[in-house]
């Protein structure tokens, strides 16, 4: 069982995560890997490779200390901090004035693409 956000321990950079992690097993790069996260973030690094990250937390269910991302939060400081893509400014923008991440739509249409990190 997960634990709460409270209780969020250091990553120990093991590099179990890694298998569990979507993006990972597609691209194979470290730098994008949970681990490769963690140590970034732990470094003060901002930058656009952590909305690579899908928010699953598969990471977490398979980390041996149960250590969270924190993807959501990561994310909030680079938008404060103006580091963002710029599918995601789209997305938040698109929020604000429509309600929902596709943009403007009629009733009934189903959106052709997701704007989105």
């Amino acid at each position: 069982m997960l634990r709460e956000l409270a209780e969020n321990p250091p990553c120990i950079e093991c590099g179990l995560c890694r298998e569990a992690c979507p993006i990972f097993t597609i691209l194979r790069q470290e730098h994008i890997s949970p681990r490769g996260l963690a140590i970034l973030a732990d470094q003060g690094v901002a930058s656009v490779v952590f909305y690579q990250c899908t928010l699953c937390r598969s990471c977490r269910v398979i980390c041996p200390v149960g250590h969270d991302p924190a993807g959501e939060s990561i994310r909030a400081d680079l938008v404060a901090r103006g580091v963002e893509t710029e599918a995601n400014r789209e997305m938040i923008a698109n929020i604000r004035q429509y309600g929902n991440p596709f943009g403007p739509l009629k009733e009934g249409e189903i959106p052709k693409r997701l704007t989105c990190c």
